[in-house]
């Protein structure tokens, strides 16, 4: 690997590690991550265009480096890697101050970065998993048991979001912002160029909300507090929040690591094991909302749902 980067990059790193699936080095004490492009090929144009255009306004994202011969995109054996340089601790908390950050850059995006079909995406997603549970029913049998209960949230949310769609307008203020695939426990996820998408500004916040619970995080009511002096939401935008919190993406998110094989089946018993808690916190973060905003209640919500 080092001729590798040497032969594309210029770069003689001394060393290079590899963790999972990337390699990472150090080049004058400046981090640099070589790893698998795992996105669209069609998308990595507007991907490095988008990126240099948060380094030219001293946004401090990581940074996309292009290889000896102009290209974003090496290839060895005909598998796309891409290097960036590590401009950021990675190792920070996620924070919800950060998140509003990134989603207030207020730059020119390419619109094929745009992600706003939630529904479909949605519906596609549970199809997927309901061929490979048909098929792995026996072999994931701690997956099985609470399958169904998670689909039927996934419904609920799909149901949440088409009558907001359907039967709410937007204002000028829902309009796409700078957000991500996915959130994890560090702000690496948050400046990763390859995360990054374009997409309503709920979309981060639904994913903090879900992400506080299993980090146990009690001031999310503070934070939500301070977040929303600075932040207008229509209706139509909480409704969207609404709907994407009620989407367990986190639960999806293990489902497709265990049957890829990246966890233990047992990985899941986190989540399936408080599942009460998280609907009591569910109860809590909604009841929130019904506050300050006039927006249709979940009936459902209000009564104790057991899967075991």
């Amino acid at each position: 690997m080092k001729d590798i980067i040497n032969y594309y990059y210029n770069l003689n790193p001394k060393q290079i590690s590899k963790v999972f699936n990337y390699y990472y080095f150090y080049i004058n004490n400046e981090l640099y991550y070589f790893l698998i492009y795992n996105r669209k090929i069609e998308d990595i144009n507007a991907i490095y265009e988008y990126n240099q255009k948060m380094k030219n306004n001293n946004i401090l994202v990581n940074e996309i480096i292009i290889n000896k011969d102009n290209n974003i995109l090496t290839y060895i054996s005909d598998t796309p890697y891409i290097l960036m340089k590590v401009l950021i601790n990675i190792n920070k908390p996620i924070n919800l101050p950060e998140i509003n950050y990134i989603s207030s850059i207020n730059i020119p995006y390419p619109n094929n970065l745009m992600r706003s079909n939630w529904a479909n995406l949605w519906m596609k997603k549970i199809d997927y998993l309901e061929y490979h549970q048909e098929q792995n029913k026996r072999k994931y049998p701690i997956l099985s048991q609470s399958f169904n209960y998670f689909v039927g949230l996934t419904e609920n949310a799909i149901t949440y979001l088409n009558e907001t769609t359907n039967n709410i307008s937007l204002e000028k203020i829902d309009i796409g912002v700078t957000s991500h695939n996915y959130l994890n426990n560090t702000i690496e996820s948050l400046y990763n160029p390859l995360n990054i998408i374009i997409d309503h500004k709920s979309r981060d916040l639904a994913e903090y909300i879900k992400l506080s619970f299993f980090n146990d995080n009690y001031n999310i009511f503070e934070e939500l507090d301070e977040y929303f002096k600075h932040n207008y939401y229509s209706k139509y935008g909480i409704s969207l929040l609404i709907a994407r919190i009620l989407y367990p993406s986190f639960y999806f998110d293990t489902y497709d690591k265990i049957i890829n094989k990246k966890e233990n089946e047992s990985s899941i018993l986190k989540i399936t094991s408080r599942i009460t808690e998280y609907e009591k916190y569910l109860q809590d973060i909604f009841n929130y909302f019904y506050k300050y905003y006039n927006i249709k209640e979940i009936n459902w919500l209000k009564k104790e749902v057991n899967f075991h």
